[in-house]
Formats: structure tokens, sequence, C-alpha cells
């Protein structure tokens, strides 16, 4: 594992080679990222690849065999090659081999770049397929974000969206239950008892990007997720880091088959093609 840094006079960036994880973006004031913590998560910002969510029993099947994956794939314990890298950017690149292939059986270079411009940092995931034959994944960020008096003196502003459906979990999988929410000016706080019930996940809302912010509006962050289909925040009570994730993929149902190429929010990716979405993080 290698740690690399990009930044300019803004803002300053420490990424990790192990799993492509943003370590750190700090602005000269504060640091904004979850310094990850062993004895409650020891995780700043994981990828997702090539699943976002969990799996029932962690198996599923394609083409009538079965197969293993952990919750959230396995790119976040994978070492990650550096393509490229100047001063304000940076490629991390990771291909399938003989270990990714027996737990996921297809061809694949997973990239994850990362590019700052001003007090943004954009970050890019690029899934190509090389091989003859259509590829099935989904991939997500799960950036966690410091939140040094505790989550539940921060809230969340929703950009364009007053009201929302919140997707019920059980176990990490949908039941078919939702719940309605109604923001106060598109505000939702945040509270641990409500992250007791299960993991927020909003899917195809209006908002294109939202505000972190602490009550005092003293500390603020923008996150923007254009073209994903799914946002979850997750923390747990008492934890001081909250994390936003767009994804383009979405939690197993309850009830689902096991089928990967059925799985709800999959992407098909035809040979030689490659798909590309980007989120950002932009300091206020």
């Amino acid at each position: 594992m290698n740690t690399i840094i990009i930044g300019n006079d803004k803002l300053s960036v420490r990424i990790s080679t192990l799993g492509a994880q943003l370590l750190s973006l700090n602005d000269g004031r504060n640091e904004y990222m979850w310094q990850a913590d062993e004895n409650v998560w020891n995780f700043t910002a994981p990828v997702l690849f090539p699943i976002c969510g969990r799996l029932k029993d962690n198996r599923y099947t394609y083409r009538g065999k079965e197969y293993e994956l952990p919750i959230h794939g396995f790119a976040r314990f994978k070492e990650f090659t550096i393509e490229s890298y100047n001063k304000n950017n940076a490629c991390f690149l990771l291909n399938s081999d003989e270990e990714t292939i027996k737990v996921y059986p297809f061809e694949f270079e997973f990239r994850v770049m990362f590019e700052i411009t001003e007090k943004k940092l954009n970050i890019t995931y690029h899934v190509t397929n090389p091989s003859k034959e259509k590829i099935y994944f989904s991939f997500g960020g799960h950036e966690g974000y410091s939140c040094a008096e505790g989550a539940d003196n921060y809230f969340i502003k929703f950009e364009n969206d007053n009201h929302l459906t919140r997707y019920m979990l059980n176990d990490g999988f949908f039941n078919s239950q939702t719940e309605e929410l109604s923001l106060d000016n598109g505000r939702l706080m945040l509270d641990y008892k409500e992250f007791e019930k299960c993991t927020y996940v909003f899917r195809n809302i209006n908002s294109k990007s939202l505000i972190l912010s602490d009550k005092n509006e003293k500390r603020r962050i923008k996150i923007g997720f254009d073209g994903h289909s799914t946002l979850a925040l997750w923390t747990l009570p008492y934890r001081k880091y909250v994390c936003i994730e767009p994804w383009c993929g979405t939690s197993q149902s309850i009830d689902f088959n096991g089928d990967l190429t059925q799985k709800d929010g999959i992407i098909e990716l035809l040979p030689k093609k490659t798909f590309s979405r980007t989120h950002y993080i932009e300091t206020l």
C-alpha cells in the first residue's frame, strides 16, 4: 500500500493505492474526511465494486454457477496500480485477474480518477469491458465525512427536494416497505434513532447535489451526484461521521432470486464499451 497527495492552494487530497481510497480532504482549515479507526469504523471512503450492498449469504449466480462476494464487493480490499499522477489529478487502475475471476467471472478494467479544480474534488469511476461478452456490475462511493460534534449535530440540505421516499431495509435488504419524509426547506436533520432503524436509501431523487452542514452552518461541504440512481446515508449511534454514498446500483430485494443479470440496479455493459460516472466534493 502506498499513498499519494494531489492538491492546489485551496485543497489537499490524500489517496491510498489500497482500494483507491480517499483518505483525506483538507482545505487548510478543516479535515473533512473521517479518519479511520479500527475500534469504530476502519475505513474512510471505500470504493464499492462490482456490487453495491449485500447479497443473501454473500452469494449470487451467473449462468447457473454460484459465486461468493462480500458486501459491497472486493475493490476496497484490492491494491490498485497508479496509472497516471500529477499535482492536480491521479488515476488508479484495477484489472481483472485470476483471483477476481474466481468470484466474479468477468474481465474488466476499473479506473478511479481524482481531479482537483479550485475547491472541488471530482471522483470518476470508469468501467471498461475488454472482453467479447457482456459484463454486469454496479459501483458506488461510500465517503465518510467527519462530524466532530457527532452526526446528530448536522443536517443535509437537498438541492431540489422537499419530500423524499425512504426505501426501508431489513438486514440490508429491501423489504418492499417505504417511508415518506417531509423536509423543512430541503433539510433532513440527522438523528441517530433513525439510523438505528436502518440506512437511509433514496432512489432516483430530483436533487443532483446536497450540502452537509453543522447546525451553526460554519462547516459546510457540497456533494454532487448527477447520474447516480441511488443515494444512501449511513452512520451508527454516537459515531462522529456520516457516510454519503452515491451509487450506480442499489441494495438487493429480499426476494431476489440470486441471478446477477436480474439484480435490481445492475448495469449491463457491452463488449469494448466503457461506463463512467462522476461525483464530487466541494468545500464551501
